[in-house]
Formats: C-alpha cells, sequence, structure tokens
C-alpha cells in the first residue's frame, strides 16, 4: 500500500510540472499579445495621421499593465484566496507568505525558549554559587535558625522563638541574603507579637525557608559530611603511623 502511495505521489510531481509549465507558456503568449496590442495603441496614432503625437496612457493601460505584471510574477502560484465583496472590497491571500511568517514566528518563539532556558541555568549556577558561598559568611548560630526552621516547617510542629531586636536584625540578614521570607508582613511584626522577646512565638506561622536557603542546608551538610570524612581518615593515618 505504501509502495502504491509513493508511486501516485511520484507520478504526480511530474504531472504538476507538466501543467506548471503549460500555464506558464499559455500566461506568456497571452502577456506578449496583450503587451503588443497596448504599445500598437498607444503609437498607432502617428502612422494613421501624419503630425499626430502618440497617445497617452491612461487608466485601463495601467490597469492592464498591472495585470500583466501580476500574472508574470511569482505572486500567482502563492495566490490561496481570492474574491470581490459586494462593497467593491478586495481580498486576497497568499500561501506562500503566510507560510513564511508562521515560519518566522516559529523561529522566534524558539528563540525565545532558548534564551529563557539558558537563563533559568545561568540563575540556577548563580544561586548554588550563592549557596557555597554563604557556607564560609554565615556561622553556625544563622545556620541554626534556618534548619531548624526548615525542620520543624516539614514536620508541621511548631519553633518557639523569642524574638527581640537583636534577633530581628539577624532575621533581617538572612531575609536580605534571600534565605528566609516572610509570610506577610515585616519582621518588626514578629518583634512585636513577641511583646519584645519577652514571650515565644511560632516562627513557623511568620516565615519559611527559601529555595535558595534550602539549597544552602544541602551545601551545608554536604561540606560538613566531607570534612568528617577527612578528619576520620586523617586519624586512622596517624594511627597507623
Amino acid at each position: 500500500m505504501n509502495q502504491e502511495n509513493t508511486q501516485n505521489q511520484t507520478n504526480q510531481k511530474p504531472d504538476n510540472a507538466q501543467n506548471k509549465n503549460c500555464r506558464n507558456w499559455w500566461i506568456e503568449i497571452v502577456s506578449l499579445l496583450a503587451l503588443g496590442y497596448l504599445i500598437f495603441s498607444l503609437i498607432s496614432p502617428i502612422f494613421l495621421k501624419e503630425g499626430q503625437q502618440p497617445r497617452k496612457i491612461e487608466l485601463p493601460d495601467i490597469l492592464v499593465i498591472a495585470v500583466i505584471l501580476f500574472f508574470n510574477s511569482d505572486l500567482l502560484n502563492r495566490l490561496e484566496d481570492f474574491g470581490i465583496s459586494k462593497e467593491g472590497g478586495i481580498t486576497a491571500k497568499f500561501r506562500e507568505l503566510k507560510q513564511e511568517v508562521n515560519k518566522q514566528k516559529k523561529e522566534i518563539d524558539e528563540l525565545q525558549a532558548q534564551q529563557l532556558e539558558q537563563l533559568e541555568k545561568q540563575q540556577k549556577n548563580l544561586e548554588e554559587m550563592q549557596a557555597f558561598m554563604y557556607n564560609f559568611l554565615l556561622g553556625d548560630k544563622d545556620y541554626e535558625k534556618i534548619a531548624q526552621l526548615d525542620k520543624h516547617l516539614q514536620a508541621n510542629t511548631n519553633y518557639k522563638f523569642y524574638v527581640s531586636e537583636k534577633v530581628a536584625d539577624e532575621l533581617r540578614r538572612l531575609r536580605d541574603l534571600k534565605l528566609i521570607q516572610t509570610n506577610s508582613g515585616y519582621i518588626s511584626d514578629l518583634v512585636k507579637a513577641s511583646d519584645y522577646g519577652r514571650q515565644p512565638i511560632d516562627l513557623t506561622k511568620y516565615l519559611c525557608v527559601t529555595d535558595l536557603g534550602k539549597k544552602f542546608l544541602i551545601t551545608r551538610d554536604t561540606l560538613h559530611s566531607s570534612n568528617q570524612e577527612e578528619t576520620t581518615n586523617s586519624q586512622e593515618t596517624s594511627e597507623f603511623e
């Protein structure tokens, strides 16, 4: 069945090419006749009457020239639909022009998708670099706050904490580093809810750990595990010696 379809398509191609060539020949013949008639009508007054000037080009002549140019251009092969409305308006749809526009739109969409993908990769690499650098900028106290907050959020348990003005400054620093963020409101709201550090509040109701903060925790744990392995291996080597 597939072979028959292939043969039919192969047979159709020469037929289409032959029909197209025949049509082009007819267009060229008709165009030459029309152009010859137009030239003759313009210069015939010179030969028919002495002293007569050639006839001026008028609107019908321009229309004939436009039709000749149109039929001899590639636009005719691209014409997909043509119509004239009752109001006298003319509509025309060109196949290859529409395909070219769709092709360009597709290429633009693909280019935008590639650029977005590259930006996402760059953002991811930047966040990983930040998470790594924060291990050298933040101390154990800051790490403990983020780790405990993430732990209680995952366990859906309360994380009781006294939030004084000093603690608020520490939380603001972590927020500015985009390791944590407030669910709503400001850090100062935590201070007021904690009565300026006099009573504990549940931090999970006010704060959450960002994606960068979670990457920081993972990087910190990985580095800590690597340091422990190196320390253990070093001790074993010393005992062996």
